[in-house]
Order: structure tokens, then C-alpha cells, then sequence
């Protein structure tokens, strides 16, 4: 018998979460060379939601895995997308409300740069593999 595919989906799953939270402070590096430490912080706080709405999305999402257990796993799929949706409108409520000064601008720059990342982590990962 053939393994399951239930380790690849959490090796990219794995992969993706860090390489997410290895862009963090890359955002704000990126933020604090091209303006200032109020652009920093605010990139390292968007790439901060983005990564913990992945987290959260990768632990929901991957929890069951198999053909038995395919309405269990679409179930999760749609919980975590459910609260990924509810931590990033959340967290950047907060933010927005809380942090002052803030750059907008930088905010939401570093949540598209590491939210990038979910576009580069399945090339990394077939990459390792290899």
C-alpha cells in the first residue's frame, strides 16, 4: 500500500508557516530600510496577522486527513478558512484602533509579502524533495 498524501499536505503546510514567519522580520527589515521604525512596526504587525491566520488555518485544516474522513477534513477546511477570515478582520481592527503612529501603507505591504509566501512555499517544498 501507498502512504497517504496526509505527509506531504503537512510538510507544505509546515514549510509554509515558516517560511511565513521567517518573512516577518524580513517585512520589517524591508520597512525600516525604505522609511522608518513606525514603517517597520507596522509591517512586522500585517505580517504578523497573516502569519497567525495561516497557522491557525494549517492546524484546522490539516487535522484529519484520509478518504474516510473526507466531510472531516472539508469541515476543517471550511472552519479554518472561517477563522482565518475572523483572526485577519480581528487583528487589523486592533491595529488600526491601537497602534499610533502607523503606516497603513507598510501594514498592509508586509501581510501581502508574507501572504506571497503561500505562493512561493509549494516550490521551496517540491524543491526540497528533489
Amino acid at each position: 500500500m501507498s502512504r497517504t498524501s496526509r505527509l506531504i499536505d503537512r510538510r507544505l503546510a509546515k514549510a509554509l508557516v515558516l517560511l511565513q514567519a521567517g518573512m516577518i522580520p524580513v517585512s520589517a527589515l524591508i520597512a525600516w530600510v525604505l522609511k522608518d521604525s513606525t514603517a517597520a512596526i507596522s509591517a512586522a504587525l500585517g505580517a504578523l496577522v497573516c502569519w497567525l491566520a495561516s497557522c491557525y488555518f494549517s492546524w484546522q485544516s490539516f487535522r484529519a486527513a484520509g478518504a474516510r474522513a473526507s466531510r472531516d477534513v472539508l469541515s476543517n477546511m471550511y472552519r479554518g478558512l472561517m477563522g482565518k477570515f475572523s483572526i485577519v478582520v480581528v487583528g487589523f481592527i486592533l491595529i488600526l484602533i491601537n497602534v499610533k503612529p502607523l503606516s497603513a501603507v507598510a501594514l498592509f505591504c508586509g501581510f501581502m509579502l508574507v501572504q506571497a509566501m503561500s505562493w512561493i512555499a509549494p516550490f521551496w517544498v517540491s524543491r526540497q524533495q528533489k
